[in-house]
């Protein structure tokens, strides 16, 4: 067999991540979202593919972090806000 210098299932040759041990392709994945801690802007809150792992409360795609309106969701060009209707 190959070497799995980590110890996790994945040959070195094939792991993402040799020296540390985890399941997403070799890798460690913290927060338990199966986007790999090297991947995720926030390895430390469970997030979407869509917010690069970082958390979105209201779904619109905007990470919390970056969303003014965190808990109404938006669209991204209005910093994560609805469009207020001004008639």
């Amino acid at each position: 067999g190959c070497p799995d210098q980590d110890g996790d299932g994945f040959a070195d040759n094939k792991d993402e991540c040799p020296t540390i041990a985890g399941k997403i392709n070799g890798c460690p994945d913290s927060d338990g979202d199966s986007i790999a801690d090297k991947d995720d802007q926030c390895p430390e809150a469970a997030g979407t593919q869509s917010t690069r792992g970082c958390p979105d409360r209201d779904g619109d795609g905007v990470a919390d972090q970056f969303d003014d309106c965190p808990d109404q969701a938006g669209i991204a060009a209005n910093r994560g806000c609805p469009i207020q209707d001004t008639d």
